[in-house]
């Protein structure tokens, strides 16, 4: 059943997992900004209204289609301290980074400087004037909804021992409650100088200089140099061809190419299967799908460090991997599989087009929070491993392993579909179940959103062992192979299996925008 009307627009329209962002988004285009405009307005309102899902101190991705067609892709993860090394946690008598505080924040936030970036190569207004609606927001405030409430209500059991997050978010000791008005002076202030002094105080500058002394003034290990060091880079998506969908992904260090190759297996098994109910097409997603996250967890890290195997994107490639028994993928202990995400999309009737992913990691990220600066540091590096044999270990300079993708597909030389969610390792089984909703059983992009799904939660230092499944969904699946994975039921809209948007692109020149009821998102077009 259908949980709200299908956005329609004949313009442009601007998809994201809070309707502040996507208002504001749409806001910029309607009165003459470009699409990627709309992008770094709709980015920065998010980093003030879901600051738990992602804040500045946090990465970003995004895939970026202009006016000639072209799809490139902006990595704006940053890299470890050269101070975070694996001698330094063994010393200190650890065996693996910790989830929380200050040692776990340890990468460079990249958000800030991919805004620069983009703004330069694709921008037609000034970023100050791109930051205005973040600004006031977070200066005048906004009423907290109920997710979150409950996830400052959730995280407080990790952090409220931290001083710097409980005086933001537990203002004079307290949860605030639903509805209530928030405001956040520091972050407004962090924004401004952003604002008023370009994108590089954040790394070179003014700003910089107050992040470094307030992270080491609450046991954190970053120095200048770790800021001025970092860059984004400009890299060429991933892309495979689906039953006649050119589908893009972004590159690793993201967890994108085990997408490009789920694809890959799919297509073995030829298109008519795939449209078909979930009774048949459950045990052919679930085979293929746990040996596209056995080889996720073999080879995907940061490129320079160890790059993907020649060949991944191809279909041989694909085959090899089918012939592989699951049965032999060993994996240590892992950690719970968690994360805290935010995605978005946006689009124009002339196809420039943007799908973008920003994260904290998990829910506030490290909790670690520079002197009065209004924001908390990701902890997207306690993802690393300390063991120096494995491909994703902890090295200074290093991006890890990073959970978030985002998707574009084009058919005909013409935009298809833009899609991506939140949810940490499951991202790529709900990308796959978006794109197979959306290609292969043609359906309305909000119906895709809203129909239940499944999810194996672990990461890439573990074998998934369970399979959740949206209540709705469970009974219309008994008694399918599961490949080896206990079903387990779980309530329908579960926030557990991601929080998505989408866009599709109709044949007649119409654009379709969905945003998943299981968030607190809008899709919002004119």
């Amino acid at each position: 059943m259908q949980t709200r009307s299908t956005v329609m627009a004949s313009n442009a329209v601007v998809t994201s997992s809070h309707q502040l962002a996507s208002f504001h988004g749409a806001d910029v285009i309607r009165n003459g900004g470009n699409v990627f405009d709309a992008l770094i307005t709709t980015s920065s309102v998010l980093t003030v209204v879901q600051n738990n899902l992602c804040g500045i101190g946090g990465d970003l991705f995004a895939l970026l289609r202009g006016k000639d067609g072209v799809i490139r892709e902006i990595n704006g993860s940053g890299r470890a301290s050269r101070n975070a090394t694996i001698d330094f946690y063994r010393r200190s008598g650890m065996d693996e980074i910790p989830d929380r505080g200050p040692l776990a924040g340890i990468t460079v936030p990249g958000i800030v400087d991919a805004w620069g970036e983009i703004n330069s190569k694709y921008g037609s207004m000034e970023i100050s004037d791109l930051l205005k609606p973040a600004i006031e927001i977070a200066e005048y405030g906004y009423p907290l909804t109920r997710k979150y409430v409950q996830s400052i209500k959730g995280t407080a059991r990790f952090l409220s021992d931290q001083k710097g997050w409980s005086s933001l978010f537990m203002p004079n000791g307290r949860i605030p409650g639903e509805g209530e008005v928030f405001k956040q002076r520091h972050l407004a202030e962090s924004l401004k100088m952003i604002a008023e002094e370009g994108h590089e105080t954040f790394y070179r500058g003014r700003l910089m200089e107050k992040i470094v002394k307030g992270t080491k003034e609450n046991g954190g290990i970053f120095d200048e140099e770790d800021f001025r060091k970092h860059y984004s880079t400009w890299d060429t998506p991933l892309m495979t061809s689906y039953h006649g969908v050119d589908v893009y992904e972004t590159y690793p260090n993201t967890q994108g190419a085990a997408i490009i190759l789920w694809l890959n297996l799919l297509e073995l098994y030829g298109g008519d299967i795939m449209n078909q109910p979930e009774s048949k097409t459950l045990p052919i997603l679930l085979k293929t799908g746990l040996r596209a996250y056995m080889a996720r967890s073999l080879y995907i890290t940061d490129p320079a460090f160890h790059d993907l195997p020649r060949g991944f994107e191809s279909k041989d490639f694909a085959e090899m991997i089918m012939n592989e028994p699951v049965e032999e993928w060993k994996a240590p202990p892992g950690i719970k599989d968690k994360g805290d995400t935010t995605y978005f999309c946006l689009t124009d009737r002339e196809g420039n087009s943007a799908s973008v992913i920003q994260s904290n990691y998990m829910g506030f990220g490290s909790g670690l929070s520079p002197t009065k600066t209004g924001f908390i540091i990701h902890n997207r590096g306690s993802y690393f491993s300390l063991d120096p044999d494995h491909h994703n270990s902890l090295q200074p300079g290093k991006r890890t392993f990073h959970t978030l993708c985002a998707a574009m597909g084009i058919k005909d030389g013409e935009m298809s579909f833009i899609a991506g969610t939140m949810g940490g390792d499951i991202q790529p089984q709900v990308n796959v179940q978006l794109i197979n909703r959306i290609v292969d059983r043609g359906m309305d992009v909000q119906d895709a959103l809203d129909h239940p799904r499944w999810a194996f939660f672990g990461t890439i230092y573990e074998k998934p062992s369970v399979l959740s499944v949206e209540e709705s969904l469970a009974g219309s699946i008994k008694g399918v192979d599961t490949q080896g994975l206990k079903l387990e039921k779980i309530p329908d809209m579960s926030s557990s299996t991601g929080h998505a948007q989408a866009i599709v692109f109709g044949k007649k020149g119409g654009l379709y925008a969905g945003s998943d009821p299981r968030g607190d998102g809008i899709a919002s077009g004119f």
